[in-house]
């Protein structure tokens, strides 16, 4: 996403596998300035962090500061435990986020929210085939065509995902977001990203 700022705010293109730094500019989130403001003018340490704890089985949805470390079964009593057995958490976001199948799981600086989901939820959103309807190509703010890319990613073809400009991903889940048969697109624009790393 800050690519993309970066880009629509000051026509500046991040290179492929750049950085912000390298097109001069620095982009940083409303937490991480309040961190860097508590950190200079009041001497405190970043050790907790504003989330929101949502989901259809949660009791009471709820916004608040936790401390990094906390584990999520220890974190039941803040949002008053759940009306239902959830059988999936999602860690950092519905669209960007990465799915947690376990409580015992800590809440660290990158983490802004955790959904819980039921199985209702879950069935839901079932995978299907790939129609090759174009809604991930259209909906791609760079123009990659993500369903190439996921037939190269699970061929295992990582040399032609990475020409195709996979590294370019920005992971912001548009794709996986607009698509009718529910594929995990970003899943794998993030697997084959991780992959081509090691080639």
């Amino acid at each position: 996403a800050e690519k993309q700022i970066i880009k629509v705010i000051l026509n500046r293109i991040v290179p492929a596998g750049g950085l912000p730094m390298d097109v001069g500019c620095v982009a940083n989130n409303v937490g991480t300035a309040y961190a860097i403001y508590e950190a200079v003018y009041f001497g405190k340490p970043l050790f907790e962090r504003a989330i929101t704890i949502t989901g259809s089985c949660v009791r009471e949805p709820v916004n608040t500061w936790v401390r990094m470390g906390t584990m999520l079964s220890d974190m039941k009593d803040i949002f008053g435990g759940f009306t239902k057995e959830p059988k999936k958490i999602i860690m950092g976001g519905p669209m960007m986020g990465f799915a947690q199948y376990s409580m015992d799981t800590p809440i660290s600086k990158g983490v802004s929210g955790v959904v819980f989901l039921t199985e209702e939820e879950i069935d839901a959103h079932k995978e299907s085939v790939c129609i090759r309807c174009g809604r991930c190509v259209d909906a791609c703010p760079i123009g990659l065509i993500p369903t190439t890319l996921m037939y190269r990613v699970k061929g295992e073809n990582f040399p032609e995902a990475k020409s195709l400009g996979i590294a370019n991903c920005y992971e912001c889940g548009a794709c996986a977001y607009i698509c009718p048969a529910k594929i995990p697109l970003l899943d794998y624009m993030k697997f084959g990203k991780a992959k081509i790393q090691t080639i």
